[in-house]
């Protein structure tokens, strides 16, 4: 669920059948109220289980004792349980594994020493298994995150209602891994080998999955009193994964091609919770090979979008897109708030920056605090943090000191500021609020897992959320190319609690300026200027400080994750990363650029025009990821509220992974109602070329954007239900 860098609440019961939102399975009888957990209660344990076939990085011939991998295990069982138990980061693998000499050939890390995050539900850690059988599902993490972080809530929901889930952690490629690597190449801590699967992430993992099914059949995980083996229905297996974990799932039942990889067949159904084609590794012969029942869910990866009808092989197929979906806040859920919480609290200031200078005067698991925190980067790159803030309860900050959240921050005082300002409005974001994401994942999991492999002739309950939009079978959108040409120039003009907008030809680019921000790899750089600000309607205080984000946005507040645009997601998805963030959103191009992609000369480029009281922020010559042919857009922000985009050139590619998405151009206040999504529509910049202007209404809840999409047709199956 991330990359290195330098780095219950009440349910709706409801029962009305999901074909009122898209049509996800024939219409039946209305069964009993879905429920968060059910008739079981929920036992777990943990163990490792060591591949001998492969070596530590998944590398052959063997020539050390395996490779080893830890594993989560939560099953129906019967036995009262005794409270909610912790989930911590520490790995045995590492970090119980002295000079390297219970693992040989991975090293040994400090242990974390902070609390971890405590399960969603109660917990009956060790107890006998349930009498009966059961299916099989096999879990898989996100990228360099952890098995009890996958998911965890929906994990331990699912064993209530009679599965019995089994999450591996990869090795070479969890957090400890990274933790690992962080301090001997950052912090000069020597901890010994640290194989990295890296560069054969997926496959590897995939592999994992397939040994971790054979070992579990094979008794492998079975221990006293929960003969695992014996009672799993071993013609009722699925797998779901997150993020990479979603790619991972997905890969299990498709093969890989390119590595001779084929697909594993004693796997019925497979759910992929925001996953990706990442590495663009599978093709389309892939895809068609898929031959069971898939749910993509969250889709803020264009996988599932762009290529959502290639998956001919498949009886059955749902995409089940969330408008704005928070892509780590969902992955790992309850635990979110939680491990932020409990690692601020453990960290000591007086780490850093002795950490860079003499670790070895200091505790090393003093050093592996901090470097956990300060490398959970999609909370701590800046200021004003998504997944933070608009997620987070304020008593996500209790005990914590200035001193302590300075130190994660390298020493900037500037959160000081940001947690002052916004902690008494958070969380920020109750649409996508962590229960609500939770309930939608794991209801969907559970309708998709019990009619697939329980064979349940129930549908799935109406969830009331009106963000939620489901795709059957088979996606037909039609397409919709720019029709903005060079010269073309949207000029939105505040008039009362409206924008007034015309679009004109011919206007020029302004000059861009000489040094370009450093944004790439999708960062964001702040633009504040002595006696600038400007006004928006609806919006009490006028605007003094802009975000300018790689990714074809400008907004009046970062974003620890994706910035607040498009990431490669479905136009739905994107749809709510300018509707719904709680911040205006100027979307100049809004789709995953590459600045760094962009000729010499070129990149994003951001200015202050004194005489004029103007800020002119310009891509210039940028790409969109992992293509070629360049975008050059400005946005002039005046102080007198008036905002122009000027068109220099607009590229006919999408972003690598999600080729149909052209892009978004417009402006949100980022404060729409869930329940008003929907009423929210584009316009055509195109149809007001030289034309009169219109009045748009913008103070509640509005936006004035179009959506630009090379389009969704290819082939579907005939026989599709």
């Amino acid at each position: 669920m991330h990359t290195p860098i330098t780095r219950r609440q009440t349910r709706n019961t409801a029962l009305a059948c999901v074909a009122l939102l898209a049509g996800m399975l024939p219409p039946i009888a209305a069964a009993d109220p879905w429920e968060e957990t059910g008739r079981y209660s929920i036992g777990h344990t943990t163990l490792v289980i060591t591949d001998t076939a492969r070596n530590p990085d998944g590398s052959t011939p063997v020539t050390t004792p395996g490779r080893p991998l830890y594993v989560h295990v939560w099953y129906p069982t019967w036995a009262h349980p005794r409270g909610p138990i912790r989930y911590t980061w520490n790995n045995p693998v590492y970090n119980q594994n002295p000079g390297g000499s219970v693992y040989p050939g991975l090293p040994d890390t400090p242990a974390l020493t902070f609390a971890g995050s405590t399960s969603a539900h109660e917990i009956a850690e060790g107890a006998a298994l349930a009498e009966g059988r059961f299916p099989l599902l096999v879990a898989t993490h996100g990228y360099e995150v952890a098995a009890a972080k996958n998911m965890p809530d929906t994990l331990e929901s699912l064993a209530s209602h009679g599965y019995i889930v089994v999450s591996v952690e990869h090795t070479g490629d969890d957090d400890v891994w990274y933790q690992t690597y962080f301090m001997e190449n950052y912090v000069g801590l020597k901890l010994g080998p640290n194989p990295s699967i890296y560069a054969a992430t997926i496959p590897e993992r995939v592999k994992d999955v397939n040994f971790i099914i054979g070992a579990v059949l094979a008794g492998k995980a079975d221990r006293s009193g929960a003969p695992f083996a014996a009672r799993i229905d071993a013609d009722e297996i699925g797998v779901l994964g997150y993020s990479l974990g979603g790619q991972t799932s997905l890969a299990t039942v498709t093969g890989i091609s390119t590595q001779s990889l084929p697909a594993d067949r004693r796997v019925k159904a497979a759910f992929m919770g925001a996953g990706s084609n990442y590495g663009l590794l599978l093709n389309a012969a892939d895809y068609a090979n898929a031959s069971v029942p898939l749910m993509f869910f969250g889709n803020d990866t264009g996988i599932a979008y762009a290529n959502f009808n290639a998956f001919t092989g498949s009886p059955r197929k749902y995409r089940v897109d969330v408008a704005g979906w928070n892509h780590h806040v969902g992955g790992y859920q309850t635990s979110w708030c939680q491990d932020i919480h409990n690692s601020l609290v453990a960290i000591n200031p007086g780490v850093f920056p002795q950490a860079f200078i003499a670790p070895s005067t200091l505790n090393p698991s003093d050093i592996a605090n901090f470097t956990f925190d300060s490398t959970f980067y999609w909370s701590y790159t800046g200021a004003y943090e998504d997944g933070v803030y608009n997620f987070c309860p304020p008593s996500v900050f209790a005990g914590v000191t200035d001193a302590q959240l300075q130190a994660v921050l390298f020493g900037n005082p500037q959160i000081l500021a940001a947690v002052s300002a916004l902690q008494g409005s958070m969380p920020l974001e109750p649409a996508l609020a962590i229960p609500e994401t939770t309930r939608l994942t794991t209801d969907y999991a559970l309708a998709f897992f019990d009619a697939t492999l329980k064979h349940a002739e129930r549908d799935p309950p109406d969830l009331g959320n009106p963000l939620v939009q489901v795709i059957r079978d088979c996606e037909h959108v039609a397409p919709h190319p720019f029709d903005l040409g060079p010269g073309d120039q949207i000029a939105f003009v505040p008039h009362g609690d409206s924008y007034r907008v015309t679009v004109r030809s011919g206007a020029a680019l302004l000059p861009a300026g000489t040094a370009p921000l450093a944004v790439g790899g999708n960062g964001t750089a702040m633009l504040s200027y002595s006696g600038f600000s400007f006004p928006v309607p609806g919006t009490a205080d006028p605007v003094t400080a802009l975000f300018v984000s790689e990714d074809g946005a400008i907004t009046t507040r970062t974003a620890g994750d994706y910035t607040g645009v498009d990431d490669n997601g479905s136009p739905w998805y994107t749809r709510g990363q300018l509707l719904l963030t709680g911040r205006l959103t100027i979307g100049a191009l809004m789709k995953d650029l590459d600045s760094r992609a962009a000729a010499s000369g070129g990149g994003v480029f951001g200015t202050y025009d004194a005489a004029n009281q103007r800020v002119i922020v310009t891509y210039l010559g940028v790409p969109a990821a992992g293509t070629t042919e360049p975008n050059t857009l400005q946005v002039v922000i005046n102080g007198s509220g008036e905002i122009d985009i000027t068109i220099g050139a607009l590229a006919a590619t999408g972003p690598n992974y999600a080729p149909n998405i052209l892009g978004t151009i417009g402006i949100g206040a980022g404060n729409t109602r869930a329940e008003n999504l929907s009423r929210v529509r584009p316009v055509s910049f195109g149809a007001l070329r030289n034309a009169a202007p219109i009045v748009v209404p913008f103070a509640d809840g509005g936006a004035i954007y179009e959506q630009y999409d090379a389009g969704v047709r290819g082939a579907c199956r005939a026989d599709a239900h």
